[in-house]
């Protein structure tokens, strides 16, 4: 089932290149270490959480800030 929906969110967006979701992950990721995430925190951001920050223009910060929230 999770493959479904993956496939079906890469097949209604694509615009958003792997160069881009991998440059948001990264600065997703660093900006919750600032904030003190755990490592298992930091398992909870998933591509889907990614895609849909980058589509609906989030800031990486307050994605950060809603996922250790």
């Amino acid at each position: 089932m999770k493959k479904f929906f993956l496939l079906r969110n890469h097949a209604l967006d694509t615009s958003t290149s792997p160069e881009e979701i991998s440059q948001y992950r990264t600065k997703v990721i660093s900006e919750m270490e600032k904030m003190g995430a755990t490592d298992q925190e930091i398992q909870l951001l998933r591509t889907e959480t990614i895609l849909n920050s980058i589509r609906n223009k989030r800031k990486p910060e307050d994605v950060a800030w809603a996922i250790l929230q």
